[in-house]
This record gives structure tokens, sequence and C-alpha cells, in this order.
């Protein structure tokens, strides 16, 4: 009788750990995330980026979205690599940035604000403790502070033309 109760109690733990959510819509995963996470706003962030807290900007769009216009200071980490690159050193290291510790302030954006909430969690669930998403991501941050923002359209390659060394005429 006891291996019979050890046995059931056995099959409930693993049924109850292996639950695993399934959602409707990407929208309702999005809820469900915004329930665990924390928001910033864009005027809290420019103080922020005015202050003196240590803190990282991250964000999670893709580059051909990222070069055209950024936050001062972000560092672009996709959001489909989010999770193999931001405990990685090495990956720090190339872009001239350290590593930021588990207890550190991120901040992550995107472009509207819903792969930022995502990635707020994901970061929660890999150990870090002090992570905020964006409120509405770059379009609100483009919104509120226009003149606020870096580009690097060399970095999307493709069309360019380089002017001549010497022009003639007028």
């Amino acid at each position: 009788m006891k291996k019979i109760v050890f046995a059931i109690a056995i099959l409930f733990a693993i049924v109850a750990c292996s639950k695993q959510e399934k959602f409707a819509s990407a929208d309702e995963m999005v809820d469900q995330a915004l329930k665990e996470i924390k928001l910033i706003t864009a005027e809290e962030l420019h103080g922020l980026m005015n202050g003196e807290e240590i803190y990282t900007l991250v964000d999670v769009r893709q580059p051909d979205e990222h070069y055209p216009g950024y936050i001062p200071g972000s560092v672009n980490i996709p959001r489909g690599s989010l999770e193999f690159n931001v405990s990685d050193s090495t990956f720090w290291e190339g872009v001239g940035l350290y590593m930021p510790l588990p207890d550190e302030k991120i901040v992550v954006y995107d472009q509207k604000g819903k792969r930022g909430i995502l990635a707020a969690q994901t970061l929660q669930k890999l150990g870090y403790t002090n992570v905020f998403a964006l409120k509405e991501g770059w379009k609100k941050w483009e919104l509120t502070y226009p003149d606020i923002f870096e580009k690097s359209l060399e970095k999307l390659g493709g069309g360019g033309h380089e002017a001549p060394k010497s022009g003639g005429g007028c």
C-alpha cells in the first residue's frame, strides 16, 4: 500500500511540475507577462539616463529596426538571441560593455512594447532581479524625445555610394 501511495505522489509531482501554460495568442502571452514584470516610462528612463545609477539598456529589436534609430547607450540584442547572449561575457566584451550583474538594473525595449515585455520576463527567468520594460517601446521614446536618439545606418549595409574626391564645375 505504501508503494502505491508513494508512486501516486511521484506521479502527481511529475504532472504538477510539467504544467506548461498554453496561450490562445501572443497578446494573451504578453498580458500574462505584464503581471510578472515592471514597466518604466520614457520620462523615467530619461531621468535614469541623466542620473548616476548604473544600468544596462538593451534594444531587443532586429538590427534592421535598431540601426535607423535607437536610444543612446543601448546595446542591440535581438529578442531571438537574448537568452544566449545576455550571460555571455564574450558577447559583452565584443560590444565594449561589462556583462550586467544579476541585481543590476536592466531596461529592455522594442518597437512598441510587446517584445520588450516578453524579454523582461525572460531575463527574470534567467535570474536577473531588477529588470524593466520600456512602456510602449521605441515609438513612445521617439514621440517623447524626438531629438534624443542615435543611428548607425552604415551598419545596415547596401546601396551607399562614395562621393567623388574632387568635383569640377562651379
